[in-house]
């Protein structure tokens, strides 16, 4: 049988890994609790770290553990305030977001991705999803489960016309950067460009796509098959 994309990435981030990967949950529900510590600790790969609710507590979870990935809900965290917190503070962990029903949306998720989630993931998955969604997220830096994929529209990488405005290719650009969270001065750096031109460009992409906000305009874009995932 042939090895799927995800399971051949699996195995080459583990082989080039020298140790499991430390993984913590900020949630206050019991059974998920558990749920979550068993599959973990299931896993010869990751290492279970511990469960705290609340942000005082996670911020000091993840100062003291060190984790390279926690995992947060997003009926715990709907303002995904606790995801940009946890991103800015700790640069070198990933936030993997279970992602339930209330959340299932484009736009919820750009605003997850735009507050620093790097790994999507439904609530109810089982657990051979959960460790891919937590290994590829730490090792890629962008992984969203193929069922959550299905609420964005199809892949189409090429300059479209919306309301007879036209998307530069470098506006393009720009929207694809933006939809994986990153700041202007990031996109700078990656494009070789000043952040003040990348500001110009998202106010363009903003008005072209007559969104409210970044995360608007992401959500927009992948209902109108401008991004890929």
């Amino acid at each position: 049988m042939t090895q799927s994309l995800a399971a051949t990435r699996l195995d080459t981030c583990q082989r080039n890994r020298d140790r499991p990967l430390r993984v913590a949950l900020v949630d206050s529900v019991p059974l998920l609790r558990s749920g979550v510590q068993a599959v973990v600790a299931a896993n010869p790969s990751l290492t279970w770290i511990g469960a705290v609710s609340g942000a005082p507590a996670a911020v000091e979870m993840c100062d003291r553990g060190a984790p390279d990935a926690v995992l947060i809900t997003s009926v715990s965290d709907p303002g995904w305030k606790l995801c940009e917190l946890l991103t800015r503070l700790f640069n070198g962990m990933i936030v993997v977001v279970l992602i339930g029903p209330e959340a299932r949306g484009a736009e919820a998720m750009a605003r997850a991705r735009l507050h620093g989630a790097r790994s999507l993931v439904p609530i109810e998955a089982d657990s051979d999803r959960l460790v891919t969604a937590i290994r590829l997220g730490v090792d890629l830096g962008d992984f969203v489960d193929p069922q959550l994929r299905g609420c964005f529209a199809p892949v189409r990488l090429s300059a479209v016309v919306w309301g007879g405005k036209p998307l530069s290719r470098r506006e393009l650009e720009v929207l694809h950067h933006v939809a994986k969270g990153r700041t202007a001065a990031e996109i700078a750096d990656c494009l070789g460009i000043g952040t003040e031109t990348v500001r110009t460009h998202v106010n363009h992409v903003l008005r072209k796509l007559e969104a409210r906000d970044r995360a608007h305009a992401v959500a927009k874009a992948f209902e109108m098959s401008l991004l890929s995932r």
